[in-house]
């Protein structure tokens, strides 16, 4: 991810804050290594770049904070009820029924671009519109707005979080990042992902690969209803693997493109082949007289348009291997390691008596 270097002029301009030694120092490289993804997230979500580098910095400590260093979690964002994501627990201001204090689930993010996705989108979230949206009728120059607009809200419990942001803000002039033109174009480099593609002239996003199905049906202005309507089997509250096609409309019955078949690749399975195509998989198993879970083998051809295969296709056998197991680490959540091991959420839950989607960094899961 690119940035906005910090030019000897404004170093200059700053050079006093270096006195203050290295929390200053920090911070300066807090907003050299972030302010791209800070920019992005004001050009997508409306949020001043501003506001979202002065909650970093003051609640990860410039991404020094345990949190930050071992779950990359820069604003302190807690489970929740809809997080089926990786998880990291700590001790914080949760208390058990004994009165002692218990450890609190944190989302765990596989980066530091993730947390700051997440932030923004809990900020956004059409369920938080009664308490957060009035902010985003501000002008998105106006920081103190929105820093006194957090406080009232009860994003903090600190009365003196607003002036806290603010003082930020105005020491390190972060408002700048919030001005559109050259600054914000240099400081976002790469693109959001896109809204609208097609295939089979239906029409797709792309995810980022710091996204949940709610993120991008806010994003697209699409319920999350329909989404999983319009796509089989992605994942509801876990985050969408990046370049996976989210379809924004039904997809067809059968392909209308320049081929009629096609050649199954190594590994390759119905649903991926339906993704390719814009194909409904289950009109794609019956045209092929398949059985859902069936894997055809490599190079056997699958028909994508027509009547029924008069014969299906060679279907790899059933295999039972030994007990295999995972080892959880950053950003993995039931649903990428049910992919990657082609088996289900559901499954996993069962084999590791698991009664909810939470896993912890460090546990071994039992996958087959």
């Amino acid at each position: 991810m690119r940035s906005r270097k910090l030019s000897s002029a404004w170093l200059l301009l700053f050079a006093p804050i270096l006195a203050y030694g290295q929390g200053a120092q920090s911070h300066l490289f807090y907003i050299e290594q972030y302010n791209g993804i800070a920019v992005r997230e004001m050009i997508r979500t409306g949020i001043p770049a501003s506001i979202t580098l002065a909650q970093g910095i003051l609640e990860s400590n410039a991404g020094r904070s345990e949190l930050a260093v071992l779950a990359n979690n820069h604003f302190g964002i807690k489970c929740g009820d809809v997080w089926g994501g990786a998880a990291y627990f700590k001790k914080d201001d949760d208390y058990g029924p004994s009165g002692y204090l218990k450890e609190s689930c944190f989302r765990s993010y596989p980066t530091a671009d993730a947390s700051f996705i997440d932030h923004s989108s809990f900020l956004a979230s059409p369920q938080k519109s009664s308490r957060y949206g009035p902010l985003f009728r501000l002008s998105p120059t106006d920081y103190k707005g929105w820093a006194y607009g957090l406080q009232q809200a009860g994003y903090a419990t600190s009365t003196l979080y607003a002036s806290q942001l603010i003082s930020l803000i105005e020491r390190y002039a972060l408002f700048q990042y919030d001005q559109p033109g050259p600054l914000t174009v240099e400081a976002a480099g790469q693109p959001i992902p896109p809204l609208l593609a097609l295939t089979n002239n239906v029409p797709f996003t792309l995810a980022s690969g710091y996204e949940t199905l709610q993120d991008i049906a806010y994003r697209t202005n699409t319920s999350v209803e329909d989404l999983l309507k319009y796509n089989e089997g992605l994942p509801n509250g876990y985050l969408i693997p990046a370049g996976q096609k989210v379809f924004l409309g039904r997809k067809r019955k059968a392909f209308r493109g320049p081929v009629d078949t096609h050649e199954v690749q190594p590994s390759e399975s119905m649903y991926e082949i339906s993704q390719r195509y814009g194909v409904q998989l289950d009109k794609l198993l019956e045209r092929n007289r398949l059985n859902p879970g069936d894997q055809p083998a490599e190079f056997e051809t699958i028909k994508l348009r027509g009547s029924k295969t008069k014969e299906a296709p060679l279907i790899l056998p059933y295999t039972f291997p030994d007990a295999q197991f995972h080892t959880v680490v950053t950003g993995d959540t039931l649903w990428n390691i049910s992919r990657r091991y082609n088996t289900t959420v559901e499954a996993l839950k069962q084999l590791n008596e698991l009664s909810s989607d939470l896993i912890k960094i460090g546990m071994e899961l039992q996958v087959r």
